[in-house]
């Protein structure tokens, strides 16, 4: 949409970033809506941030891919430019050195919902609806749904929720694992935001290895999941954090940690 900011990037605090979407009325995943999502996420990569949010304008999250864009998606190799970019830039939102929470306010599908199972953790409204229809539309979730889906709720569950195209509301969310907590009030960003800021607090070289260890140790055995752990563990220590938390602890005072680098 021309001249319309499609992504806002603003600090909440020093330490804390919050990302939202704005391509109304449903910020829909459109080609110029992507490219601004990729810049935004440049910026993230490169900043010093201890926690971002992620969060929708207006009434939706994200209700996913443009059906405009979907009509010309007619042979194999524009599928492929396609498909490879959109799971490509949610590998990216994974792979942010920083702890991500999703504030998913309304609808989250399609593509809405796989970029809030992209993020570390995912906070919905009341009113939320999460869900991967797209066999409905004749395709498959391609940008790391079909992975991510089953890894948080299970196998069989994931594929009950693709199978049907039907979203789940909240509730049933919460309780199958797709989202960690819902809020109280409509607008689930207050609650994100204060998760990010107890996040904020701690260590962030010490979250950002918790965050290597969870991810990485998924797609490994138990034995090498260990290794990674007592590897990184290790890295830690000459950066004086531990030193830090255990001098804050004797002097009954919040420790100070450097941002990251």
């Amino acid at each position: 949409m021309a001249g319309q900011q499609l992504v806002e990037i603003s600090r909440h605090t020093g330490q804390i970033v919050v990302l939202r979407m704005q391509n109304p009325p449903v910020n829909a995943w459109t080609d110029e809506f992507v490219e601004a999502m990729e810049e935004a996420l440049v910026r993230l990569e490169a900043s010093t941030a201890r926690a971002v949010v992620i969060t929708g304008a207006g009434r939706h999250f994200s209700a996913g891919g443009d059906f405009h864009r979907f009509q010309t998606i007619t042979d194999a190799a524009t599928a492929r430019e396609f498909v490879e970019r959109v799971q490509g830039f949610m590998d990216r939102v994974a792979a942010l050195p920083m702890p991500v929470i999703a504030a998913v306010n309304g609808t989250a599908l399609g593509g809405g919902c796989e970029l809030a199972m992209a993020c570390d953790v995912r906070v919905a409204g009341p009113r939320a609806r999460m869900g991967l229809p797209e066999v409905r539309w004749g395709v498959l979730a391609g940008a790391g749904g079909t992975q991510r889906l089953s890894r948080l709720v299970g196998p069989g569950m994931a594929k009950r929720m693709m199978y049907t195209a039907e979203p789940v509301d909240a509730v049933t969310a919460l309780r199958i694992g797709l989202v960690e907590e819902v809020s109280d009030d409509d607008d689930p960003l207050p609650l994100a935001l204060e998760l990010a800021q107890k996040m904020a607090a701690n260590s962030p070289r010490a979250i950002r290895a918790v965050k290597q260890c969870v991810d990485r140790g998924l797609d490994m055995g138990l034995a090498d999941g260990l290794e990674l752990e007592r590897e990184l563990w290790i890295e830690l220590i000459p950066g004086g954090d531990l030193q830090e938390g255990a001098a804050a602890f004797f002097d009954q005072r919040d420790p100070r940690y450097p941002d990251p680098r």
